[in-house]
């Protein structure tokens, strides 16, 4: 789980660094003129990513359910003849790290395809309204405020310099824990999907990062959320490197932070959220 929780966390990363060096390549003062060519470069650094988020999902998945059942599950990926080891192997592969190995005897086979088709026009549509929230409006508020956006203030002036160093380093920050987000969601979703389309899962677990937020936490406390509609959605936000660790035996083991804040949640004893954040936060 540490290594497809990481190799994601990866990914994110790796957007992030992308979107930093596509405005790097910018002036402040030329952000206005370069909208277009920006959510280009951003939309295309999010494509990438959430594929790659994708396929690593598609071959943990398939992992823990035969490490799990014993049985090999169909679908993108799957090459007759699939064993621990090539299973091991294509993980590894996605992850760019030798995380395990596994015997070479053929599985037996599960034909059915749980995982969703991919939804390239609804991703497209998040990252380009993403990029207008997070870039293209912040970019028209700063026109709006520009220090002598008239002409009477000089482009060397020291405190006109660091008003837009500070804002570009404002934009990285926003449009990577948005996008970020958009690019592990593909992971996410690809998961949370199959669970509600395969017979064999029986729900999830919430595996947060070392030091997750106050929902984040809370969502973790829950232990297993066993699959039905009414928990076919699993909450994320910027900068959240969260996972959802399929179930398919309640055999299950819950991680040691998780046990950790269900008993938190335990003595605090109930209240609402902002209650629950301000315990959370002093303890």
């Amino acid at each position: 789980m540490a290594a497809y929780q990481l190799a994601q966390e990866a990914l994110a990363a790796e957007f992030s660094a992308r979107w930093a060096e596509i405005l790097t390549a910018v002036e402040a003062r030329e952000l206005a003129t370069s909208l277009t060519e920006l959510s280009t470069q951003y939309q295309a650094a999010i494509r990438e990513s959430a594929v790659a988020s994708r396929t690593l999902s598609i071959a943990f998945y398939r992992l823990v359910r035969a490490l799990e059942t014993g049985r090999v599950i169909g679908g993108p990926g799957y090459r007759p003849g699939a064993s621990l080891g090539s299973l091991w192997a294509d993980f590894n592969r996605a992850t760019g790290k030798r995380t395990g190995t596994g015997a070479r005897e053929p599985l037996p086979v599960d034909t059915r395809n749980p995982f969703p088709a991919e939804d390239i026009g609804r991703e497209a549509e998040r990252a380009a309204e993403t990029f207008r929230q997070q870039v293209a409006d912040r970019v028209a508020k700063h026109e709006r405020e520009r220090p002598g956006r008239e002409g009477s203030a000089a482009l060397d002036d020291p405190a006109l310099i660091a008003w837009e160093r500070d804002f570009l380093e404002s934009l990285k920050t926003a449009g990577s824990g948005a996008g970020g987000q958009i690019v592990q969601d593909g992971g996410r979703d690809m998961i949370h999907n199959a669970l509600q389309n395969d017979p064999g899962a029986i729900g999830y677990y919430r595996a947060t990062e070392g030091s997750p937020c106050y929902f984040c936490a809370l969502m973790a406390a829950r232990g297993a959320v066993y699959k039905s509609k009414r928990t076919a959605a699993f909450g994320a936000h910027p900068h959240c490197h969260c996972q959802a660790v399929p179930i398919f035996s309640r055999r299950y083991q819950l991680p040691d932070a998780n046990t950790s804040f269900a008993r938190m949640w335990r003595e605090f004893g109930g209240g609402s959220l902002a209650d629950w954040r301000a315990y959370y936060t002093k303890t």
